[in-house]
């Protein structure tokens, strides 16, 4: 993960917190509610202040959220103190150990890899995905020049070969779709991949 992006989160911890607390993902939630496994263990990569790991586990999804920025953990232990939360970062996610899950979020986060950690992190979440299980990735670019927001990263990504790397993987691309987002005129893409 970017250096600079995880410091920029660390400092803005607290204010990322209460914005999150007025927005809802309800795109987001539509396609969890419609791709993942009820009851199956399941991660949320890149949990932030824990508000998406947190809606998982009260929709019956039962999961662990990861970050790689102290700051925003310790906003989602004071806020979520039931839900378990450990620090780690993509490309590696060394924490996890052996486990394997049966859903995987990744939102808002391969944004943030550099261009030579990219594959790297995407083998890492598939090595982790059971077999017929999901993952949901949601991207987005940047209006920015020099591809940084207030300090962080949001690398250029090439959509085509992103997706040509998980179909030469054997997976399948469920759905793939973009969203604009108004207020800043931004372009996200979400998929859902089936390993």
């Amino acid at each position: 993960m970017d250096k600079q992006t995880i410091e920029t989160y660390d400092r803005e911890a607290e204010r990322i917190a209460q914005l999150h607390s007025s927005l809802t993902p309800g795109r987001l939630y539509t396609l969890i509610t419609e791709y993942f496994t009820k009851t199956g263990n399941t991660l949320d990569v890149g949990c932030g202040v824990g508000r998406d790991t947190q809606w998982l586990n009260q929709h019956d999804y039962p999961a662990l959220g990861v970050d790689a920025s102290e700051g925003m953990l310790k906003q989602a232990q004071q806020l979520y103190p039931q839900v378990h939360f450990i620090k780690d970062s993509l490309p590696d996610l060394t924490n996890l150990n052996d486990q394997t899950f049966q859903n995987i979020l990744c939102s808002a986060v391969l944004m943030h890899l550099n261009k030579a950690d990219l594959e790297q992190a995407c083998l890492k979440l598939l090595s982790l995905l059971q077999a017929n299980g999901h993952i949901i990735i949601s991207i987005r670019e940047t209006n920015a020049i020099d591809h940084r927001e207030n300090g962080k990263l949001y690398e250029p990504f090439d959509i085509n070969a992103f997706k040509q790397f998980f179909v030469q993987h054997q997976c399948k691309i469920v759905l793939e779709e973009q969203e604009l987002e108004p207020a800043r005129q931004l372009t996200w893409y979400n998929f859902v991949i089936r390993k």
